[in-house]
């Protein structure tokens, strides 16, 4: 199996990375143990210590009023301090729900629960026997009456203390573990590091010995060759990029022993070239890729931007360039003969598909012109008649290939129209086009006659064929970039989806229509409308349309 250097060399970073990895995830264990204690003794143990010392206050100062309650003996006095009480009562209420949202465990609870007994109970005592009995006395001796509430003060007192040790205890539990972590895991970085230090020493120690001497015994060949020793070679088994070097030292050793094996090496990569470049012209003809890419190209050429057609037109110059000179080399080559008949059929494919391609790369530039506004139009006084034929009969070979005949018909008198010849005579060769490539043993007409629309003369020119013909549920996809009415890669009919498109574009650009009617089975008819100059045409009708049969069906 091959193992490259540079993969050696990853696998080794791969074992520090892991290392590295596992140190810190485990030190990231570990922090988050810290942190969840840390945070436990911020929310509950700190919180739960001021609540024990705001509770511990309001004892004391309960207290304090009991005594104020003895020593005053005026009624206004006694009620004041009695509502003072009142008062501290609630606080002592909210203080106890407060530390029950902080209560963490079960021993925590009940230690609470006695706390809150004993603090009821001091209440209880306080109003039931406390301060009905001072109220009674006469004789001012206060301290038979305040001795009686020291038991359930002391009662008090010593589950409160219980409370704060229970606080303190679990604060000192997670100080333990927050220690514990922290010890953990510096034991374990150190550990891991030492680890990895130690696996990347050995495996760099390895390794660069290995290539070392390696290195050398190539060093030693090199110089066997410098002084002129072609005999032996380094016979490197390892399969990696020294054991490369030194397979093709070999390789070049046995080149010069055999002086002829520079020029097989060259023909080979040759052969290797043209096959790649015949496969590449052969898939660009068949055109096709897989349905979701062919998808997303079309997606992505509909959702084409201004930026984009620019950047199209502006490489027309580099596209055409190299293309035209790979079609010219290639003529050369199969006008002169010197490729031998095996091979001619490879020539004949790249001329095709280079013509092929050429004629895609004119109508995406053309296209992409047209999207950036700038489809130069020059127009001239343009013979129909002549146009018409021309037309005819340069399609006249795609449709006696499908054994189908063209027919034109047009007045005698039809004149002429002010326009783009050449962009119309590419609009009616993509139609006649399309209308060969779907039609089989049929007929294929070409029908002009002047038309006036909305009080502006213009000239109508009808492709009717016999063919297919096109579900009207899928018609709206004709005049659209890039899209077919068989988009499956398993479909018949070759195209890139931009003819009818960019006719439609061309027609618009010279204020004119273009539209079709079609049935399945019966065939298409598409209409191109565009309007004239105003000139004094004669009357359409004063001379009728003439058929024209260009050429017999093959």
């Amino acid at each position: 199996m091959r193992f490259p250097i540079r993969v050696k060399l990853l696998g080794a970073l791969a074992i520090d990375l892991l290392l590295m990895m596992i140190l810190g995830s485990f030190a990231m264990h570990q922090m988050a143990v810290m942190n969840e204690r840390a945070v436990f003794i911020e929310r509950h143990t700190i919180p739960s210590l001021d609540t024990v010392g705001d509770m511990t206050a309001a004892i004391n100062r309960y207290r304090a009023h009991q005594l104020e309650f003895l020593i005053y003996t005026n009624n206004g006095d006694r009620a004041r301090i009695l509502d003072q009480m009142r008062v501290i009562e609630t606080e002592m209420t909210g203080y106890v729900q407060a530390y029950r949202t902080l209560i963490d465990s079960e021993s925590e609870r009940r230690q609470l629960d006695a706390v809150e007994a004993a603090w009821h109970e001091v209440v209880r005592a306080n109003h039931e026997r406390f301060i009905p009995a001072i109220r009674l006395v006469s004789d001012g001796s206060v301290q038979p009456f305040y001795s009686r509430m020291n038991p359930v003060y002391a009662t008090l007192d010593r589950e409160m203390n219980l409370l704060v040790q229970e606080n303190q205890q679990q604060a000192r539990a997670s100080l333990d573990v927050v220690a514990s972590s922290y010890a953990t895991a510096r034991t374990f970085i150190l550990f891991d590091t030492a680890v990895a230090i130690i696996i990347s020493a050995a495996i760099g120690l390895f390794l660069s010995a290995r290539i070392a001497r390696r290195l050398r015994r190539l060093a030693h060949a090199s110089n066997r060759v410098a002084a002129g020793n072609f005999v032996g070679s380094i016979n490197e088994r390892t399969r990696d990029e020294i054991g490369d070097l030194a397979r093709a030292f070999d390789q070049m050793l046995s080149s010069l022993r055999a002086q002829r094996a520079e020029l097989e090496e060259r023909n080979r990569a040759l052969q290797e070239s043209l096959s790649r470049q015949a496969q590449l012209m052969e898939e660009l003809v068949r055109g096709k890729q897989a349905e979701a890419e062919a998808e997303r190209a079309r997606t992505a050429a509909e959702a084409a931007s201004q930026a984009k057609s620019a950047f199209l037109a502006t490489m027309s110059h580099e596209l055409r360039t190299p293309l035209n000179a790979i079609l010219g080399y290639a003529q050369l080559l199969h006008l002169s003969k010197v490729v031998s008949e095996p091979h001619a059929d490879y020539l004949e494919r790249i001329l095709s598909s280079g013509r092929h391609l050429l004629t895609l790369i004119s109508d995406v530039l053309d296209f992409a012109r047209i999207e950036q506004g700038a489809l130069e139009l020059e127009y001239r006084q343009v013979a129909i008649a002549p146009l018409v034929e021309d037309v005819a009969t340069m399609t006249l070979p795609l449709a006696q290939r499908n054994h189908n005949q063209v027919i034109t018909y047009y007045p005698a008198d039809i004149g002429t129209i002010e326009t783009d010849d050449r962009r119309l005579r590419q609009v009616l060769i993509n139609l006649l086009g399309n209308a060969a490539k779907f039609t089989e043993r049929g007929t294929i007409q070409l029908n002009v006659m002047r038309e006036q629309r909305n009080g502006i003369d213009g000239v109508r020119f009808d492709v009717i064929d016999t063919g297919i013909g096109i579900p009207r549920d899928k018609q709206n996809k004709l005049f659209k970039p890039f899209s077919q009415i068989d988009e499956s890669v398993t479909r018949r009919y070759e195209g890139t989806g931009l003819g009818l498109a960019l006719s439609k574009q061309i027609v618009l650009a010279l204020g004119g229509t273009i539209d079709v009617e079609s049935d399945i089975g019966v065939g298409s008819t598409f209409t191109v409308w565009l309007p004239t100059a105003p000139l004094a045409a004669a009357d359409s009708t004063s001379l009728p349309p003439q058929p024209h049969l260009i050429g017999e069906p093959a």
